[in-house]
């Protein structure tokens, strides 16, 4: 009976020491419960289901204004991508849909897209090239 319960002591003891050490590990800058580590959009908050990535190029929609891919946010985003989408309402593939709730509106351009042409760049993002 004594062995069973310092066994068990024991085990919680290590178990507890292990889980404290890795719980102080990972940071999520954004407070979204997603760790920097894994956020695809480390400054916006962007927890599942809003995590989306449409055009899979490793920046979440919520920090991903750069449609065109070639590493900043301008006005061409803008005029060439942004502002069709808004005018049919729906993402034409390239994640001008930032909150990733099925259409274009003024909530994607003033929450997201906005601030993202104000930075000049998207994410940051733990899984981009």
């Amino acid at each position: 009976m004594k062995i069973g319960v310092l066994a068990t002591i024991s085990l919680t003891l290590v178990l507890g020491f292990a889980t404290a050490a890795w719980a102080g590990v990972g940071m999520d800058a954004d407070g979204d419960g997603v760790l920097d580590a894994v956020d695809n959009c480390q400054l916006v908050p962007n927890a599942s289901p809003a995590d989306c990535d449409t055009d899979l190029d490793g920046y979440g929609n919520a920090c991903d204004g750069d449609y065109d891919n070639l590493g900043s946010v301008n006005s061409t985003d803008f005029t060439s991508f942004f502002l069709p989408d808004f005018a049919s309402g729906m993402d034409s593939g390239v994640g001008s849909d930032h909150d990733c709730l099925g259409s274009v509106n003024s909530t994607d351009f003033t929450n997201f897209f906005l601030p993202q042409f104000s930075f000049g760049s998207p994410g940051p993002s733990c899984c981009a090239p």
